[in-house]
């Protein structure tokens, strides 16, 4: 299995700059709702960037520097290699820096997601990475007894528009495995699925509640 782990070092200063808009709009590398994106970085580590996601990459002599502005992503880093004259060439470590610190990219994987309404307390210990959390790098989630308002909070980050789920039908339990970048086939396979019901308040606002639910 793939190891995930991450090592937080310290809060940014200045972290109030990396959310500003322009930032994102800017960025080395970025995707739109909806989109995942995979890249090569300029030092050989493969990423992959979910939706509404966006990174900077600059890699010196002796540090190698991912800055996640907005979103997620989950990467292959470089491995150490063999030198020329058979000792083991070592790179430095990888560090994403997010809005809230700094982690260190150790392992064969990694994955690190910025998300509002974290902060440096709520960063969690290093754990083996579940195969099943990198499913969303093929545009996939494998919900097992999952609430339905998780996984609709899920799909919400790849839907055009806004989409919430109503409190009559949040701990409805849920199990499959659903696409992400068809947040639309999604919805409409959970509704033949399950006693729930899809309302469009506006064109770009949409509540998923128990098909029972009283129209307002």
């Amino acid at each position: 299995m793939k190891r995930l782990s991450w090592l937080a070092i310290a809060a940014p200063a200045g972290w109030l700059t990396s959310r500003l808009p322009w930032r994102t709009w800017t960025a080395d590398f970025r995707t739109a709702t909806g989109e995942l994106h995979d890249a090569l970085l300029e030092d050989g580590t493969q990423i992959t960037l979910g939706s509404a996601s966006a990174i900077d990459a600059a890699f010196e002599a002796n540090v190698r520097r991912g800055h996640l502005l907005e979103g997620e992503t989950m990467g292959r880093p470089l491995s150490d290699v063999r030198g020329t004259v058979g000792t083991r060439a070592t790179h430095p470590p990888l560090l994403v820096q997010t809005a809230e610190g700094v982690v260190e990219a150790r392992g064969t994987q990694f994955g690190v997601q910025q998300r509002d309404g974290f902060t440096r307390d709520g960063i969690a210990a290093p754990h083996t990475l579940d195969p099943r959390e990198a499913m969303w790098t093929r545009g996939l989630l494998d919900a097992n007894d999952m609430r339905i308002a998780d996984l609709v909070d899920e799909l919400a980050r790849y839907h055009a528009g806004v989409l919430r789920c109503a409190a009559d039908v949040a701990d409805l339990r849920v199990s499959g495995i659903y696409q992400l970048t068809d947040t639309d086939a999604t919805l409409a396979l959970l509704q033949r699925t399950y006693p729930i019901r899809l309302r469009s308040i506006t064109p770009y606002w949409t509540l998923v509640e128990a098909i029972d639910s009283a129209r307002i």
